[in-house]
Formats: structure tokens, sequence, C-alpha cells
């Protein structure tokens, strides 16, 4: 039976014993193992059922650390480090052999990210090795921002949950290649592509999430699948999901943003108010896009994954447009 606890160092040990679990960060609860452990590694895609493509990011302590796991390394790198680290941003970087393939997917690159979270950063100074933890999520759904909705996904499969309280951020890190040469933003969060530009100059405009190496066996990031933090409900955007009930005749459970200050609000409860309705027997529910700026961009591309398609209504009718007929 799994257990939520407040005690760092039965969190610390369970990752030195090679055994995996639930750990709060910034940005959404992880789901902790060492990484340079093979076996402690293969326990986190067996407990998530997480495809091995999909690689796993590592967390590390300190600045000084990425140069222990990583080569390469631009100066654009520590300057942004500078600026954002410890914090919600994850450097994708050439990996140096201590890492593990099956942390990188098969890939000779891994993604490092320094947490800002004291409970996590406690637990890697304890624990005395760097943490691989994905979202503790079973692969593919909702990712929790509370110990209570790790509970609900991985009860039974790990030992301990350390309980953190609510993530202060609710949306995965910010993933930035500096592979090939360049720069490119992998996944979109809670540091924004003109957050970066200010340290960096101008990147790539094209922000690609869909981006993979052909000469890769995997994903070099994770946060690239095109079905990812899903409810079980299917989720449709609707430009007006307020009349949506009445044109199709179903339980329609909304996504509404309406009463929150600012898209850093938004953030913070997105997952929970997802999970919420998601659990209250809706037949669909409905969002509509916030600007794709800044921060909203991020917030509707975890929308976008976690959508089955679009709702396009008329008058007295409806149309359905799936993903899986893009």
């Amino acid at each position: 039976m799994t257990k939520i606890i407040t005690d760092i160092e039965t969190a610390a040990e369970e990752i030195r014993k090679g055994n995996i679990t639930g750990l709060p960060t910034e940005t959404v609860y992880g789901l902790g193992a060492d990484a340079l452990n093979d076996e402690a590694v293969i326990k986190i895609f067996e407990s998530k059922d997480r495809p091995v493509f999909n690689p796993v990011i590592v967390h590390i302590r300190d600045v000084s650390d990425i140069e222990k796991y990583s080569s390469d390394i631009p100066d654009k790198v520590y300057d942004l480090a500078e600026k954002f680290s410890p914090g919600p941003v994850t450097f994708v970087l050439k990996k140096k052999n201590v890492i593990s393939d099956l942390v990188t997917a098969g890939n000779d690159s891994v993604g490092l990210r320094i947490p800002s979270n004291h409970i996590f950063r406690e637990v890697l100074r304890l624990a005395g090795t760097p943490v691989a933890a994905p979202s503790a999520n079973r692969s593919g759904r909702i990712s929790p921002t509370t110990a209570e909705e790790v509970l609900k996904e991985m009860n039974g499969k790990i030992n301990y949950i350390l309980d953190g309280g609510k993530c202060e951020i609710g949306i995965e890190s910010t993933v930035i290649s500096f592979l090939n040469g360049g720069i490119r933003i992998l996944r979109l969060g809670y540091i924004t592509k003109e957050d970066i530009e200010k340290v960096t100059g101008k990147i790539n405009d094209k922000i690609t999430n869909d981006f993979t190496d052909p000469d890769s066996p995997g994903n070099i990031s994770p946060g690239l699948l095109k079905i990812h933090y899903a409810p079980a409900t299917p989720l449709y955007k609707c430009n007006e999901p307020e009349i949506a009930g009445g044109v199709t005749g179903l339980q329609t459970g909304i996504l509404d943003f309406s009463n929150y200050q600012d898209t850093k609000e938004i953030a913070f409860n997105l997952y929970s108010d997802l999970r919420r309705l998601d659990e209250s027997g809706f037949d669909m529910l409905l969002y509509s896009e916030i600007e794709n700026t800044g921060l909203g961009a991020a917030i509707n591309d975890r929308l976008k994954r976690a959508g089955s398609g679009e709702i396009i209504l008329s008058e007295n009718s409806y149309k359905i447009i799936n993903n899986k007929n893009d």
C-alpha cells in the first residue's frame, strides 16, 4: 500500500535503495529514481507504462553538475542557468556515458534540470545521486500537482509519496535543446520563448514541439507525444463551450479560466481543474484557447495534447473533428 509521507530522509533512502518514489517539484510531482541505476530507471517505465522511446529528465543539484553528465556545453547554457536555474527549465545536451541509455531512450543526449523546490533539492542532497523523474502519473494521463493526485495514479505501484503541498507552478518545465550548434525550444513551459531570448538573443521562430532526430531511436525530449496530459473523458476545443450542451444534448464540463487573474494562475490550476472535471461524470469536456503568447502558448500546448480534437457548433447541429483525422 502506497503511503503519503513528509519525511525527506525516507524518500532519499528509497532512491538510494534503487526504488522509486513520488516527489514534489515546483512544476508537477515527479516519479524519482537514481538516474545512474539501470534497474531503478526500468522501474519508472514499468510503473508508468511509459514508452521506452520517451526519455526522462535528469534532476541535478547545481550548475556545476551540468558538466558531470554532459559535454559540448555552450556558454549560453550557463547564461540561461544563471538567470533561470534552479527553476523550471531543462537543457538538452550531449550526454556523458555515465548516464544510462535507458534514461535517454537510446539517444546520445540528456535533459538536465536543476529544480528549485526545496524538498526535492534536499532529496537530491541526501540521496547523493542525480534523480531521473518524469511526472508521477500513468503515461499520457493528467500530470499530478498534489500528493493526493499522485496516490490516485500510483497507488500500489510505489512505496511512498513525499508530500510537499501543491506545486507552485503547475505545468512542466520548458525544454531547450543545444544540440547540433543551435538552440531549439522542444517543449513550451513556464519559462517562455520571450524570457529565453532576453538572454540568448533571437532564436528559431518555429517552436519545434514535434521535433525528432531522424538519427535517434526515440524522442529527444519528453512532452513531444501527440497525445499527452489527457483525461479519460474526451476533451475538445470549442469556441462557444457554454452553449455546447444545449446543441449536443450531452453533459458537458467546461474548463473555465475566466475567474483567474492571469496565465500564471491558470497554469497553477490547469491540471487540478482538468482532473476534477474528469472525475465528475461528464460526457465530454470543453475548453477555449487563451491568447497564444508567452505562458499562454504553453497552456494551449498542454490542452491540445490532452484533447481529442475540436467540436464545431452551428445553430442546431455540431461536428466533431477528431485528432486522428488530422
